[in-house]
């Protein structure tokens, strides 16, 4: 009958305890992360794999006393993790685990993975940890020199009168500008010296950011050539500019390179950063011969004018003779 007293009392006082735990036997606990690199200040390149180390760390937020008696008295571990999993009845069951679960939220263009989803650690008053491996790895799609995060979350259930909780961290980055340009133009042209001559020009961006695509490296001696600069094109935009050349009188063909310098148009970065991979476009010009004959009579002209002076000269030389 005593024993039956005792047994009715301490499932009594268990029943008020649970009860009121909510609010009064509430044990609360704590995650936290150790991570190392928390932001990549270079930016990552796509297909290029990307791995971060990290501690994942849980404890409970109780002092020394309470420590003991949750964790090395039946009745506390009772208290703690629930009468019903036998920890008053059983002498010698075992503290469990704290079991978390981690996840992670990354961008569509961004492949994510962790070596362990779910850790189990010691119930402690101090952190317990375990290491934790993020590997990444971004596609061509990524925009360039955007800043972007991968959220990693922990989460512990609850259980008993411990509560649940969670906490997460960011890790950031930058996709690396990966430009690609592609050019198309006709490239021979036939042209009329000393006139002005457009030549049409489709840049197309299929690179993974809006550039400014540049025009140098055309200076030529006697050729007076100007080209738009500073063209803003957007990602899958194709963009005509038009190149102005006017040849000197005398040329047979000549055969000019136009290199096209692609920049990133992203503001608050290192310029460094910025510069695409430049692409070359050779075009030929061909003389249309138009000033060819206009050269025959220059010279002919040339010849009759020398003549008629000379006739001139010999006829006042005979006059001033005959005077004297």
């Amino acid at each position: 009958m005593k024993k039956k007293f005792i047994l009715l009392t301490v499932i009594g006082t268990y029943l008020i305890f649970v009860l009121s735990a909510p609010y009064v036997f509430a044990i609360p606990s704590e995650i936290s992360f150790d991570i190392d690199v928390k932001e990549i200040k270079e930016p990552i390149n796509p297909s290029v794999s990307k791995e971060i180390s990290f501690k994942i760390k849980y404890k409970l937020n109780i002092g020394n006393f309470a420590k003991k008696f949750y964790l090395n008295r039946r009745i506390g571990r009772m208290l703690a993790f629930g009468f019903f999993r036998g920890y008053f009845f059983k002498f010698l069951i075992k503290t469990p685990d704290a079991n978390l679960s981690i996840s992670i939220d990354s961008p569509v263009w961004c492949k994510a993975e962790l070596d362990k989803y779910n850790v189990e650690l010691k119930y402690n008053n101090e952190f317990e940890e375990a290491d934790v491996k993020l590997t990444f790895i971004l596609n061509e799609t990524a925009p360039a020199l955007k800043l972007s995060e991968i959220k990693i979350t922990a989460v512990y259930p609850g259980v008993g009168s411990i509560n649940s909780i969670s906490n997460s961290t960011n890790i950031s980055f930058m996709p690396a500008y990966i430009s690609d340009i592609s050019i198309e133009a006709a490239t021979n042209f036939t042209i009329i010296p000393l006139k002005e001559t457009m030549i049409p020009i489709n840049i197309t961006n299929n690179g993974n950011g809006e550039c400014s695509v540049n025009i140098i490296g055309f200076e030529k001696e006697k050729w007076n050539i100007t080209t738009e600069q500073n063209n803003i094109i957007a990602i899958g935009e194709t963009k005509e500019i038009m190149i102005s050349v006017i040849p000197p009188k005398k040329f047979d063909n000549e055969s000019i390179t136009f290199t096209f310098a692609p920049m990133s148009t992203v503001g608050g970065v290192n310029n460094s950063y910025l510069q695409g991979k430049s692409v070359d476009f050779s075009i030929t010009f061909y003389n249309d011969g138009s000033l060819k004959d206009d050269d025959n009579i220059d010279v002919t002209s040339i010849i009759i004018i020398a003549f008629i002076v000379i006739i001139i000269l010999i006829i006042v030389f005979l006059l001033l003779r005959k005077k004297e």
